[in-house]
């Protein structure tokens, strides 16, 4: 499947399920607009400094999965050897693309605005919030991506290096394979979607798909193993996090319900 027609019937299938049974806001465009804009900022500067309010527990427990993390470096490239294979591309014309494409950042921010802006024209709240969550936990787990890769400067599987090659402070492709930028943007954006409508089909789908994105980062020899883990974590975390933050702040909560038409999507209060 061309990778264009798979992005292009994601988003038609979005809003198709978001236009079902939604709650239409009484503010003005620009209302809406300034209000979301601070939401973002408020929620991008609180998950960069949520650290400095950690509990000892939560220290413990994070000091436990970053760690737990770096035990999967010297498995790193026997992992490669054996599911790698010759390739330096990201897109092979097979079916591996399917899920490449769908952890492409450009489609994925194309794909989220687009949803804020829908709901943000035709003044529904139930559209602009789920797009506002895709924007904010791209821009935050983008933020973290960016920043990790220069300080780790990880050399691609595909070079050959193995996998301690770290150089520290680079800002080239060659040296961004730590974490894994696809596998955070996939992760990120069905972690959104998934929580927001809430049922089991959806987290299955969605999570599915991510998953085989972060399979086809090792794969294609773009990525290690523990690069994936990483960008799988990073992109999870900061969608769970904008989705708990709506949900503490008393917003509606997306639900799936079958009827007579096949299923629809709702908010319950």
């Amino acid at each position: 499947m061309n990778k264009n027609i798979f992005v292009s019937i994601t988003f038609l299938l979005s809003l198709n399920c978001f236009a079902q049974d939604s709650l239409t806001t009484n503010k003005s465009i620009s209302e809406n607009f300034i209000n979301d804009t601070g939401i973002i900022a408020r929620d991008f500067f609180s998950f960069y400094t949520e650290p400095f309010n950690f509990s000892s527990t939560e220290w413990l427990y994070t000091a436990g999965i970053i760690g737990g993390s770096f035990l999967l470096f010297p498995v790193d490239q026997e992992i490669t050897n054996k599911v790698g294979r010759n390739t330096i591309k990201s897109l092979n014309q097979d079916f591996w693309d399917i899920p490449t494409s769908y952890g492409i950042t450009p489609y994925a921010i194309a794909f989220s605005l687009s949803t804020y802006a829908a709901g943000l024209f035709i003044k529904n709240d139930d559209i602009r919030m789920t797009g506002r969550l895709l924007c904010e936990s791209l821009l935050i787990s983008g933020g973290g991506i960016m920043l990790v890769r220069f300080l780790a400067g990880r050399i691609r599987p595909y070079y050959e290096k193995g996998e301690w090659a770290f150089t520290g402070f680079q800002s080239s492709n060659e040296y961004q394979s730590f974490p894994s930028g696809h596998t955070s943007v996939a992760f990120a954006i069905s972690t959104v979607l998934a929580e927001r409508i809430d049922s089991f089909w959806a987290r299955l789908g969605f999570y599915s798909m991510a998953t085989l994105t972060a399979a086809a980062r090792v794969v294609n020899n773009q990525h290690f193993f523990s690069d994936v883990v990483w960008g799988a974590l990073l992109g999870f975390g900061t969608g769970m996090y904008v989705v708990n933050k709506e949900e503490e702040s008393g917003k509606n909560k997306l639900s799936l319900q079958p009827n007579f038409n096949g299923v629809s999507i709702v908010y319950s209060f």
